[in-house]
């Protein structure tokens, strides 16, 4: 019996690892999809990160526990930041993590964005970067909708066990006016760090258990009117049209991000096209990069695109996916054919696809080393051939 529970808790932890290794890939995203040795040499690159890195500043703070419950309740703390979609810890977490408060223990340092307002008069929030668990323990627990599980209390069973907050203090107020006094490390990547910098900060404090996914951070990072029309677009297709959404994007790809992967990619291949020159410009065999590239100029407001445009784009990336299915390579396709969405009405563009997905110069491009740059332009150039564009 012994050896048979040995051998399940085996596959439970090799489940585990498997699981936690998959993740990690998701943070690569789009470049893992590429061989080091196919990737596009770009003339000092690792001089020009490090230069964004001198240009990063993360400010450690001090914040005690009661400051901490007072900025969530004015809002200056941002515990729920729209791009993620996560469950919280349960009561038993929660439990242990506030007891561990009571005792005085060490607790690993919260990791927050700065938010600077709009005008100089708006005072400045912070979102939550890494930490979000332990910080809406404290917010639950504080405004009393947070009763400590007895079984999951060490120390404290017998006087915080079933009690809430206001129950505790009467009881033990000098206990607890000490935990409200406690401090915190904060770490405050600061609004003016490069983009680039805080993307990988995000990427690398997301890798523990409860790690954000490559497109949740870039939700994080790159906010702006066109991201928001996306996430808009979303959220009405899950509200109103989910058995639709969810045939073209599993619910296992809707937890995972990999939908706003799918737009953002159609997005950047759109705007970065050009296709009197059939080439895919700032490519570099590096898609993950020209992703974010383009994420960031449209932030600062370098690059834009009708908001009319979007919609037909983000529609019409649903169309193609829908029609190609569980197609092998069918989002390469899809790429080299979004630039072309607007010379295509809906009958068009699904004849069109079809002879794309059938063309043998494209498959062609798809057997070996797809997402490299001369695949994906000559991808770009023969769909231009074939939709006969001048």
């Amino acid at each position: 019996m012994g050896d048979i529970e040995m051998k399940k808790e085996d596959l439970s932890f090799q489940a585990e690892q498997t699981a936690q290794q998959e993740d990690e890939t998701l943070q690569l995203a789009e470049n893992t999809e590429i061989e080091e040795d196919q990737k596009e040499p770009v003339e000092n690159e690792f001089a020009a990160k490090r230069t964004l890195l001198e240009k990063t500043k993360i400010v450690r703070q001090t914040w005690s526990i009661f400051e901490i419950y007072q900025k969530i309740k004015d809002k200056k703390l941002i515990l729920d930041p729209d791009y993620q979609r996560r469950a919280i810890w349960s009561v038993d977490k929660q439990t242990a993590f506030i007891e561990s408060l009571y005792m005085e223990i060490m607790i690993p340092p919260i990791y927050v964005v700065e938010i600077p307002g709009e005008d100089i008069l708006e005072e400045t929030k912070y979102e939550v970067v890494d930490g979000k668990q332990r910080l809406t323990a404290v917010w639950d627990f504080i405004k009393g909708t947070l009763r400590l599980n007895e079984r999951n209390l060490e120390y404290y069973a017998d006087i915080f066990g079933g009690k809430t907050f206001p129950e505790i203090r009467e009881i033990e107020a000098e206990k607890t006016s000490q935990m409200l006094s406690s401090i915190l490390d904060i770490y405050v990547i600061t609004a003016n760090s490069p983009e680039f910098t805080k993307y990988d900060i995000f990427a690398r404090l997301n890798r523990g258990a409860e790690k954000l996914k490559v497109n949740e951070i870039r939700r994080a990072i790159y906010k702006s009117k066109v991201t928001a029309w996306i996430t808009e677009f979303v959220d009405e297709q899950l509200a109103t049209n989910k058995e639709y959404y969810e045939s073209i994007f599993s619910q296992n790809d809707v937890k995972r991000y990999e939908d706003y992967g799918r737009l953002y990619k159609s997005l950047a291949f759109y705007l970065r096209s050009d296709i009197e020159h059939g080439l895919v410009t700032g490519y570099n065999s590096r898609p993950r990069d020209m992703i974010n590239n383009v994420l960031q100029e449209i932030q600062k407001g370098n690059v834009t695109i009708d908001k009319d445009i979007l919609i037909s784009l983000l529609n019409k990336t649903l169309e193609l996916r829908k029609q190609f299915g569980g197609v092998p390579n069918a989002d390469y396709v899809i790429d080299a054919l979004v630039p072309f969405i607007s010379l295509l009405d809906e009958t068009k563009l699904s004849e069109k696809a079809k002879e794309v997905l059938d063309d043998e110069e494209i498959i062609a491009t798809l057997r070996k080393s797809p997402a490299t740059t001369s695949n994906v332009n000559a991808r770009l150039r023969r769909v231009k051939q074939m939709i006969a564009v001048n």
